[in-house]
């Protein structure tokens, strides 16, 4: 017990609490200390100063970074101008490629018309080969296309046995001109004279 005064002046009695010795803490893991967190839900061991060097001088020399002093600036024009030529000659290729496939087939349709006048007359009309020349430049006069620069109708074979009719020309129209690429298609069509043949013959007449 101890005498005080309050603010009238008046003595008071007051207890004093005794404060006796307060548990020790614990102290804390050598871990947080020096603070290295590489366990479970720290962080990894590195030295705060360390990292934060490294994160401002931007050195990402690890496996998954790229060298120090490098960057990524312009690698998509550089990439662009390497790819581009590349793409624009396979564009070129498939056009190229769609117009000798139909000149083609236009030549063949043409070829096939020549040669059926040839086989039905052949056996019977000597002058045979004009009439199938000039169905095959009537046919394909009637596509109205300009697939064939010009046409060109051929005969062959013997009206005996079997004839053939062969139409070619330039391509009319060439994506690589300017190399001095010119094709020139060509398709041939025929087969046996047709006529009357009787047993044990092989050939009209």
């Amino acid at each position: 017990m101890m005498v005080t005064s309050d603010r009238r002046g008046w003595p008071r009695l007051t207890a004093q609490r005794r404060r006796g010795p307060q548990p020790a803490r614990p102290a804390p893991p050598a871990s947080a200390r020096s603070g290295d967190r590489g366990v479970p839900g720290g962080r990894l061991p590195c030295a705060a100063a360390a990292c934060r060097r490294s994160a401002r001088s931007g050195d990402r020399g690890v496996p998954g970074g790229r060298p120090p002093g490098l960057t990524e600036r312009g690698s998509s024009a550089v990439e662009l101008a390497v790819l581009a030529p590349a793409l624009m000659l396979i564009c070129m290729l498939i056009l190229q490629f769609g117009l000798w496939f139909n000149a083609r087939q236009a030549a063949l349709a043409a070829a096939q018309a020549g040669a059926l006048v040839a086989r039905e007359q052949a056996a019977t009309n000597p002058d045979w080969a004009g009439l199938a020349q000039g169905a095959a430049a009537r046919y394909y006069d009637g596509l109205h296309t300009s697939l064939l620069g010009r046409l060109t109708a051929r005969t062959s074979g013997n009206p005996r046995t079997a004839v053939f009719v062969t139409v070619s020309g330039p391509l009319g129209y060439s994506v690589f001109g300017f190399f001095g690429l010119n094709l020139t298609i060509s398709a041939t069509a025929g087969g046996p004279v047709e006529c009357f043949r009787p047993p044990g013959q092989s050939g009209c007449g």
